[in-house]
């Protein structure tokens, strides 16, 4: 599956939705767990790429996450 931060559509690809992930923790495996956890969210849709991707990291003490956003499109 092909994962981009850029959000432009080639010619013949159809909008899915938005796709969104979300784990517990800020570290070295949090990413990965999260970009895992989004592909299959892509997949489930029918995605063959998620494009727009977009990270965000909390780090407030009583709630750590890593979260992925990205438009699924096949």
């Amino acid at each position: 599956m092909r994962i981009s931060s850029l959000n432009s559509i080639a010619a013949g690809e159809v909008e899915l939705g938005v796709v969104y992930a979300s784990v517990e923790g800020v570290n070295e495996h949090s990413y990965e767990e999260c970009l895992h956890e989004l592909k299959e969210k892509g997949k489930a849709l029918g995605a063959s790429a998620l494009i727009g991707l977009q990270l965000v990291q909390s780090q407030f003490q009583w709630n750590q996450r890593t979260s992925l956003l990205a438009t699924a499109i096949k």
